[in-house]
């Protein structure tokens, strides 16, 4: 089996593409890597409906608990 590095052109899709578009998911549990395909290269999370979701979700949790208390 032949593995080549994307830079190199390994992936037709990957052609013309920054390097930096393969990366982790911003989620530390998940083991996953995500490829970059947005216009901008901001992509955090392998799936935006599942890790997104729950990252987002959990961080408005946090963020209303913290707004309940202090009034």
């Amino acid at each position: 089996m032949t593995v080549r590095r994307l830079e190199d052109g390994g992936h037709p899709r990957a052609a013309g593409r920054a390097a930096g578009g393969l990366r982790p998911c911003a989620d530390a549990e998940c083991r996953r890597f995500l490829l970059d395909r947005s216009r901008t290269n901001t992509a955090r999370w392998c799936s935006m409906a599942v890790r997104g979701n729950r990252m987002k979700a959990g961080r408005h949790h946090r963020r209303t608990l913290d707004g309940a208390g202090a009034a």
